[in-house]
């Protein structure tokens, strides 16, 4: 009796695998939001986009390959073929360098919250390079999470497109969601090696030589304010809690999860970010917000069933990592 009472207890206070993925994966979906509102910070103290970038793919790097030097004895995950590498070229120049790069551009002439709800266009690209590069067809699910997207983007949109003075940071920030669903499709049709964690660091690897020779070219009083930082701590925020957290926290979760799990709390993670910068960076939320919001809730959520069936997760983190289950 006593026994059965002890297990009873166990089991309602002792979270299981699944519960504690979840979590972990909300987590993970909330940090790698806030990056908008780092960066906005970040920018107000003289960091240009492109600086900004190159100091954190270098301190995600550094992290990465401490995480592969211990984990070295597994030599399978550097067994790449040909066509592998021709894909982790081809998703590093696009989600590795294009879209990191005009999502961080954008972000200086839109606000942080705006950045979020326009960033979620990503599910209706990746449908449409689906369609395109992969064979796949419109479904039912598809075409309404399409149209309550993009009538989510429009409506908060709507402000600019009718004074006919839309923000110069919106194209980039589309851009950004274009390069970023061109590299999961890229993915998902030509690179077939299943250890994640060595295709990010080859990725971000090459990422830093192209982002620091576009420096040295174009932006080298960029690396002034990289080597002597106002704030060391701020700049180490950026890349640790955005990016190198959300990372580990969110692979290990999809492990146990499946991926429209992924799709419903990165819809939730978006809220939680729009409302953190409006707190944060005193970001005033009109009704347009509001009413956007719930179209790209209910959007991503449409979208998320066709997406989970080609094994593509519908979420961003980012662009750390390739979306594929």
């Amino acid at each position: 009796m006593e026994s059965s009472i002890i297990r009873s207890v166990m089991f309602i206070t002792s979270p299981s695998a699944r519960h504690l993925a979840l979590s972990h994966m909300l987590l993970a979906v909330i940090l790698a939001n806030l990056n908008p509102i780092f960066s906005k910070i970040l920018y107000s103290r003289g960091w240009t986009p492109v600086s900004l970038y190159f100091v954190t793919i270098v301190i995600v790097g550094i992290v990465l390959l401490m995480h592969e030097y211990i984990d070295y004895d597994r030599n399978v995950r550097w067994t790449m073929r040909r066509q592998d590498f021709f894909g982790v070229l081809a998703t590093t120049i696009t989600g590795g360098v294009l879209a990191p790069l005009f999502f961080f551009t954008g972000l200086q002439y839109v606000a942080a919250s705006e950045s979020i709800i326009i960033s979620s266009m990503l599910p209706f690209f990746v449908v449409m390079f689906g369609i395109l590069l992969l064979g796949e067809h419109f479904k039912r699910q598809t075409i309404f999470g399409g149209i309550f997207i993009v009538f989510g983007v429009l409506i908060i949109l709507w402000p600019d497109i009718s004074s006919f003075e839309l923000s110069k940071g919106v194209p980039f920030i589309l851009g950004s969601t274009f390069f970023g669903a061109l590299t999961t499709i890229t993915h998902k049709k030509y690179v077939k090696h299943r250890h994640l964690d060595s295709v990010v660091l080859i990725r971000t690897l090459i990422s830093i030589v192209i982002v620091g020779l576009w420096m040295l070219i174009f932006e080298p009083n960029g690396f002034k304010i990289i080597s002597m930082p106002e704030n060391i701590w701020l700049i180490l925020a950026l890349p640790i809690i955005s990016f190198i957290l959300p990372y580990f926290l969110f692979f290990n979760a999809l492990k146990k999860l499946k991926a429209i799990d992924a799709g419903i709390l990165e819809a939730a993670g978006r809220v939680f970010a729009v409302v953190a910068a409006s707190v944060i960076l005193r970001e005033k939320l009109t009704s347009y917000y509001l009413i956007s919001m719930i179209f790209v809730v209910f959007g991503v959520l449409f979208i998320n069933v066709p997406l989970t069936k080609w094994k593509i997760v519908p979420s961003r983190l980012m662009e750390v990592g390739p979306l594929r289950k």
